[in-house]
C-alpha cells in the first residue's frame, strides 16, 4: 500500500513540479532585434542625418560661402560630364535677374537657348537676397578685360573641359562688403577674396 502512495504521489508531484517551471515553446520565444532590423534602421538614420546635416550647416553659413561652394559645384559637374560626353556647355551670369543659369553649347559655338534642368545643381539659381552679383565679365590672362558691360556673361566649358576665364563681383546690398570670385587657369579653379 506504501508502494501505490508512493507511485501515485511521484504521479502527481513530478509533473506538478516540471510544470511550473517549464513554458510552453510558444511562450519560449526570445526577445530582441535581430541583426537585419538592427542594419535597416541604421542606414534609415544615416540617410536621415545626411539630408539635414548640410541644411542644418547652410542656415549658418554665409551667403558668399554659399554661392561660391554652389559656383564651385556647378563648375565641377559641367567640366566633368563635358569631358565624359564630348559636349560643351554654356554657363550664364545674368545681372538683371540675378541668376546663374547653365545649356548645352550647339555645334556652331552659340549657346542654347533651353536651359538644364538636370541634376537639380544645374537648374537655374537665383543668387541670394543677401548679395548682389554687381560685374561680370571675361577675364583675360594676367589682367581683366576692359570690354563693355554687358547685363549677360556668358562662360563656355569645352569638351576638353577648358573653362572660359571669368570674373564676378557680389557686394552687401548696402555695399559695405564686397567678394570677388575669379576663375583661375583653363581648369576653371575659383578663387574668392574680399575686397
Amino acid at each position: 500500500m506504501v508502494r501505490m502512495a508512493e507511485r501515485n504521489w511521484m504521479r502527481i508531484s513530478i509533473p506538478a513540479i516540471f510544470k511550473g517551471s517549464s513554458k510552453p515553446k510558444t511562450q519560449n520565444l526570445v526577445r530582441g532585434f535581430t541583426f537585419l532590423e538592427i542594419l535597416v534602421v541604421l542606414t534609415l538614420v544615416v540617410l536621415l542625418m545626411g539630408m539635414a546635416v548640410p541644411q542644418f550647416f547652410a542656415m549658418f553659413s554665409k551667403p558668399h560661402e554659399t554661392e561660391f561652394k554652389h559656383l564651385n559645384n556647378v563648375l565641377k559637374i559641367l567640366r566633368n560630364d563635358a569631358v565624359l560626353k564630348s559636349t560643351s556647355y554654356c554657363l550664364f551670369f545674368d545681372l538683371k535677374t540675378q541668376k546663374m543659369m547653365t545649356a548645352n553649347e550647339e555645334e556652331s559655338g552659340t549657346c542654347s537657348g533651353e536651359f538644364l534642368k538636370n541634376p537639380k545643381i544645374l537648374k537655374p539659381h537665383f543668387f541670394s537676397e543677401d548679395l548682389i552679383l554687381r560685374e561680370a565679365k571675361l577675364a583675360e590672362t594676367n589682367y581683366l578685360s576692359a570690354g563693355t558691360a554687358a547685363d549677360v556673361l556668358e562662360v563656355h566649358i569645352n569638351s576638353s573641359g577648358f573653362v572660359t576665364p571669368f570674373f564676378l563681383l557680389f557686394t552687401l546690398p548696402d555695399s559695405t562688403n564686397s567678394w570677388q570670385i575669379e576663375s583661375k587657369g583653363i581648369m576653371g579653379k575659383l578663387a574668392m577674396s574680399e575686397q
